[in-house]
């Protein structure tokens, strides 16, 4: 009844006016926290309540910890959704930083800070200054600031679940700035318990980041938070850490996934890899994710396969080198071989053969002829791979020569012979300073009439 009373309407109109006429901050911000208050009451005033606001708010408003009440605080807290300009992001992160038990007045201002600032790291940046410059006046000033942390982190972690502004360049390097830099001013907490806790929240607010934009997955840096705070453990506590907290482990499984999606592109990373170490609780459990991941992903290329299974790179000497292609010469040898067999008898069926079949079998002379085709397809590329290796052929069967240790090898059992008939052809590769190299030894057999005589000679 009241909320449609034009006396109360114009109240409202004097109390929006008087904002510009206020003598001290903390009247503004009081008036700006009655007003709000009456709109969150009766809803029927809102839209006026704000129109009023916005015309009224031509200034920022001051310091928010200045209102004793926390009612006062939260409403005035909220004027970042009705006047953008009544708040920056140093102010909203000040104030949710110096806040001493008002969570919901917590979570409001850096509910703004988030909304107010172009990246996530504007805000976690502003954060990080005011919570470095609150001071804390107790016996355990590490547990102070940790307890501090955790609940500034918890609504940073909500602002960043429910936002969609972008990452920004540095945004886990300024938290892992404010651990590094903080607990040096006030000494670790003592308390395990806020130890652990400030690792669940560290971990869930990195998760977090991560979730909003996967391409910072594949950053180290992302990572940096968590490396400092395993710092504070030794290394078996650390370790029982990450086995049994499932923040953790969903840090540790983002980690996987880059590393998966780094080493299916062919690449690889030591710092990530690391990351990886330090959210699996030691290099060892790592060790045995990477290699897992290189079992389960037969499309990884073999360098970074070879990098997650941790097989080192083979240093590829010179005489290495030289072995591989001896090995790759031999085979080129034989197929050399073979193919020179195989385009001898494909010429007897292309001269002989086919003429025959296409008169006694004209339903098989296409497939006798494309049989031939191929042959000579397959002998025009092995020649060029034979050609590049600058592999030549020397001598040709049957050709009587006289036997050498070195370049022949004997087919069959019987007498050695000084003269011997070839089975196949020498196979040699001319070197670059122009000596030629025997690749594959011709096959040979004992000369037939020198073999008689020689038989005889012993007889």
């Amino acid at each position: 009844e009241v909320a449609s009373d034009e006396l109360f309407l114009n109240g409202l109109e004097r109390l929006a006016h008087s904002i510009r006429d206020a003598s001290s901050g903390t009247e503004r911000l009081l008036t700006v926290a009655a007003l709000l208050r009456a709109a969150a009451t009766a809803r029927t005033v809102r839209s006026r309540v704000e129109v009023l606001l916005a015309d009224a708010v031509a200034e920022p408003l001051s310091k928010l910890h200045e209102l004793a009440d926390v009612r006062d605080r939260l409403y005035a807290a909220k004027s970042w959704r009705t006047v953008r300009d009544a708040w920056s992001v140093k102010d909203l992160a000040e104030a949710a930083a110096r806040e001493e038990s008002g969570e919901a007045v917590r979570r409001e201002c850096i509910e703004g800070a988030f909304e107010l600032a172009d990246t996530f790291e504007e805000a976690i940046t502003a954060l990080t200054k005011a919570l470095l410059a609150v001071t804390f006046k107790t016996k355990r000033r590490g547990d102070s600031l940790g307890r501090r942390l955790n609940r500034v982190l918890a609504a940073s972690t909500g602002a960043i679940s429910s936002s969609h502004k972008p990452v920004g360049e540095k945004a886990g390097t300024e938290i892992s700035r404010l651990l590094d830099v903080g607990f040096r001013e006030t000494g670790l907490p003592e308390s395990p318990k806020v130890q652990t806790a400030v690792v669940e929240h560290v971990a869930t607010l990195t998760h977090a980041i991560v979730r909003a934009d996967f391409s910072y997955g594949g950053r180290a840096e992302t990572y940096q938070a968590l490396s400092v705070v395993k710092r504070w453990f030794h290394k078996q506590d650390w370790l029982e850490i990450c086995k049994s907290s499932e923040a953790v482990a969903r840090v540790r499984d983002d980690v996987r996934k880059a590393l998966t999606l780094l080493a299916g592109a062919g690449k690889t990373d030591d710092l990530l890899r690391a990351s990886l170490a330090t959210a699996a609780g030691s290099r060892e459990e790592a060790d045995k994710i990477c290699r897992k991941v290189a079992t389960e992903h037969p499309g990884i290329p073999d360098d970074a396969r070879n990098w997650l299974a941790g097989v080192s790179r083979r240093m590829q000497t010179a005489s290495t080198v030289e072995s591989q292609e001896r090995a790759v010469d031999e085979v080129l040898a034989e197929l050399l071989v073979e193919m020179t067999r195989l385009s001898a008898a494909s010429e007897i069926v292309r001269s002989d053969v086919l003429q025959d079949v296409s008169i006694v079998l004209p339903q098989c002379e296409h497939a006798l002829s494309r049989l031939t085709g191929m042959a000579d397809a397959m002998a025009n590329k092995l020649n060029l791979a034979v050609k590049w290796r600058s592999l030549r052929v020397r001598g040709s069967v049957g050709e009587e020569v006289e036997f050498s240790p070195v370049e022949h090898r004997f087919m069959s059992d019987g007498i050695p012979t000084r003269r011997v008939r070839l089975l196949s052809p020498v196979v040699e590769r001319l070197s670059e300073d122009g000596v030629p190299r025997v690749v594959l030894k011709a096959a040979v057999e004992p000369n037939p009439d020198q073999q008689e005589r020689t038989a005889g000679a012993s007889a």
